[in-house]
Parts: structure tokens; C-alpha cells; sequence
């Protein structure tokens, strides 16, 4: 069940980032919202976990506003990756590094997808600029606070509830107990 939920918070970040924050596709202050889902997924979730709930998220991104299929399950996939490798690295506690890995990542996977797009189609990308993209990583990062603990809050709830449920259902059909 928190993979569905997940999955559907997911849809609806894309669709808020896809028409609602999305003036221009030019517009510097457009958030990438569902970077941030992917970020919370590589630090609380298991793999398994989250690779199903990434998955069709990045296919969802790439129908919706991919330009070169497989881009953004790229940039999902290499974030999550990333993320988790570099999380499991670290020697000091997980709230000191968290928020502003997340906007170094975004820089950094960014980086990277430009510089395979560019070596695949030349010419057709928009130049690299890094206060642009310094200006959506601070996006990001201020974004990445409130929408965390959203997202705890939603499966700490889920985790609740569950637990609750399998306490009602482990009880015997007896009811003179």
C-alpha cells in the first residue's frame, strides 16, 4: 500500500510540476519536484521499494515532457543511485548531509544528462548556464525541507495504520474469548 500511495503522490508532483509550476520551459524558477521524491526514496526506503515506485514515475516523466525517451528515468534512476551510494558513505549523521546533498546531486546528474545529450544531439539543447542551475538546486533544497517531512508524515501515517490493521486481523474469529 505505500508503494501505491507513493506512486500516486508521484503523479500528482508531476502533474503540479508539469502544468501548474511550469510557465515556460525556459523558466528558471520551474522546481523539480519529483527530484525531491526521489531523493526521500533513496535515503528511507528500500531498494525494492523504491525502484517500483521510480519506475513508473520516470516513465511518467518521459511521456509527459521528455524530449529523448529514457531521459528521465535516466536522471531518476542515476539520482537515486547516486544518492543512496553517497548516504551510505557519509560519517556524520543523516540531517546534517541530507538537504544539501540533494541540491549537489541535482547539480550534478544534471551535469551529466547535459553532457550525454549534447554528445547525442548537438545543437539542440539550450547552453549550459550555472546560475540558472544554481538557482533551481537552491529550489530544490528549499523546497526539500517541507516537503520531507511531508512525506514522513504521510508514511509514518501509512506505517501506522498498518501496523493497527494487523493487530485487528491476527485476532481469532472467536468472539467469545
Amino acid at each position: 500500500m505505500t508503494v501505491i500511495v507513493f506512486i500516486i503522490l508521484g503523479l500528482i508532483l508531476i502533474i503540479l510540476q508539469a502544468t501548474v509550476l511550469m510557465l515556460n520551459p525556459l523558466w528558471v524558477a520551474a522546481p523539480d519536484l519529483y527530484y525531491i521524491l526521489v531523493a526521500y526514496l533513496a535515503y528511507r526506503f528500500d531498494l525494492v521499494r523504491a525502484l517500483f515506485i521510480i519506475l513508473p514515475l520516470g516513465w511518467m516523466l518521459d511521456t509527459v515532457s521528455g524530449v529523448i525517451l529514457g531521459t528521465y528515468p535516466f536522471i531518476c534512476f542515476g539520482a537515486f543511485f547516486l544518492l543512496r551510494f553517497m548516504s551510505i558513505k557519509m560519517p556524520v549523521r543523516e540531517s546534517l548531509y541530507q538537504i544539501p546533498l540533494v541540491g549537489v546531486s541535482y547539480l550534478v546528474v544534471c551535469r551529466i544528462v547535459f553532457v550525454i545529450l549534447d554528445f547525442l544531439n548537438p545543437g539542440t539543447l539550450v547552453p549550459w548556464s550555472w546560475p540558472e542551475m544554481f538557482v533551481r538546486a537552491l529550489l530544490i533544497i528549499l523546497l526539500a525541507v517541507p516537503m520531507f517531512r511531508f512525506f514522513e508524515f504521510v508514511n509514518q501515517r501509512l506505517l501506522r495504520s498498518f501496523s493497527s490493521f494487523r493487530i485487528m486481523r491476527v485476532r481469532s474469529g472467536n468472539r467469545y474469548r
